[in-house]
């Protein structure tokens, strides 16, 4: 009796060992620790070029965000559609959305999307029949038009960012139907929900709103356009819309109205 007791508190202390060098490895960033002091500077070169949101972050801030792409653009499979060649520059502009829309986590990584596909424009999509620019697929596969996410990310003012837009329906779904993601989230999200019911009555009823019409077709889409506004107008989204910014900010935890983007 006294083996088979020293056997499983053996076992039990493997499965904790395990355990915790996992979470260690998921939450830390495992594979920049062994990025260069060049690569560093050659990846802030390249974000300081291409976005804003980079170029609002303090030094140490703008190293989390290159260390998280980059680990990112390794873990996630990008693949190129119809010939589209995906370079590594391409992987660290898909990922710079996710990267932008979880910065306030400490979890960063969305686990049930792991493949992005990546057309090189609109594309026929094999769900609807229709030309898409982008969509997010319950199995885990995000899918985006290349040209259209370029297009989102230099246009910082119009709301309208395919990136920032599919990857607000990953995050959305992540935290309604998995349990591994950043702890917390869950309240936060339902109580935006519940805000945009009110809001996407408005908005059929036709009178003036921030948010596009598309926004009351569903709470998905109002989530995504929400978190289009958050991030490229935030002063007016929150003059505006007061109650439904504040829970943004509680749920992503960031405020870029404040320039603070991580609370």
């Amino acid at each position: 009796m006294q083996t088979d007791n020293n056997i499983f508190y053996i076992l039990f202390i493997i499965f904790v060992i395990i355990y915790t060098l996992r979470q260690f490895l998921r939450y830390k960033d495992f594979k920049s620790l062994f990025i260069s002091k060049n690569k560093i500077s050659e990846l802030d070169i390249f974000f300081s070029k291409y976005f804003k949101y980079y170029n609002q972050l303090n030094p140490k801030e703008q190293k989390s965000f290159i260390k998280r792409a980059y680990n990112l653009s390794l873990s996630v499979q990008i693949l190129g559609k119809e010939k589209f060649e995906i370079t590594e520059k391409v992987k660290l502009f898909v990922v710079a959305a996710q990267v932008q829309l979880t910065f306030g986590f400490r979890r960063y990584d969305l686990p049930i999307f792991r493949r992005i596909l990546v057309y090189p424009n609109a594309y026929r999509s094999p769900a609807t029949g229709n030309m898409h620019y982008g969509e997010v697929n319950a199995k885990g596969i995000i899918i985006l038009s290349w040209k259209r996410l370029v297009k989102g990310h230099l246009i910082t003012d119009d709301t309208i960012n395919l990136g920032l837009h599919e990857l607000a329906h990953a995050l959305m779904h992540t935290i309604i139907h998995s349990n591994d993601h950043e702890i917390g989230l869950d309240p936060y999200l339902k109580n935006v929900l519940k805000l945009s019911k009110v809001e996407r009555e408005k908005i059929k009823s036709k009178k003036d709103h921030l948010f596009r019409s598309y926004a009351a077709t569903n709470i998905y889409e109002f989530f995504a356009i929400a978190v289009e506004h958050f991030f490229e107008v935030p002063s007016k989204f929150k003059k505006e819309l007061p109650d439904l910014y504040d829970h943004m900010v509680k749920l992503l935890k960031q405020d870029p109205s404040s320039k603070l983007f991580r609370i």
